[in-house]
């Protein structure tokens, strides 16, 4: 037995003039649902007032700062420190010469400074996320330990005019006094 959508509309119009109790349900409901939906837009509206006042108070801290004058020195002074901060970089055509480069920097101090019987492990140059044509070389040199040579070692790698950053200093005093340093170096690719 099939019911037609006309059929269905008929016996809902009888519903709704007899039942008084389904009138009044259905009444709650619509009520609760525009109670919600104001609600919401109360909420929207809050929001977008919110926002509206942090965009404003955005705009006259922009304003105050474009009316200085003295962006265009700060500019310069940027450039300067940038340029000199670029200065500092080491210099590679590839990341094998940059590794090698390394490897020859770590042995020359390590002769200079005559710490004998140093393990030296250069790993390959990497990639620095965010930053293209930079690379990373890290260090890790293994030897015995001399307080005076390794604070001498530590000094020249501090003053050194390229970036050089000491990682991790462990000492050991277990039989043969001994020490681990890892450090890192900051390329930039030469073109």
């Amino acid at each position: 037995m099939k019911i037609s959508i006309r059929e269905i509309c008929v016996i809902c119009g009888l519903e709704w003039r007899q039942n008084a109790r389904l009138r009044a349900g259905i009444w709650l409901a619509a009520f609760v649902l525009l109670a919600y939906l104001l609600m919401l837009l109360s909420d929207w509206k809050q929001a977008l007032k919110t926002e509206y006042q942090n965009f404003t108070g955005q705009l006259a801290r922009l304003e105050i700062l474009a009316r200085q004058k003295e962006w265009t020195g700060r500019v310069d002074i940027a450039k300067s420190l940038m340029i000199q901060m670029e200065s500092r970089f080491w210099k590679a055509n590839s990341r094998g010469l940059a590794q090698a480069q390394m490897q020859m920097w770590i042995d020359n101090l390590l002769k200079k400074k005559e710490i004998a019987n140093a393990r030296t492990q250069v790993e390959p140059a990497r990639d620095i996320t965010g930053y293209e044509g930079l690379w990373q070389v890290a260090v890790r040199i293994e030897g015995n330990f001399d307080p005076h040579r390794l604070l001498d070692l530590l000094r020249l790698i501090e003053s050194y005019e390229q970036i050089v950053t000491v990682e991790q200093l462990d000492l050991t005093n277990y039989g043969t006094p001994h020490f681990t340093m890892v450090m890192k170096a900051y390329f930039q690719a030469s073109s």
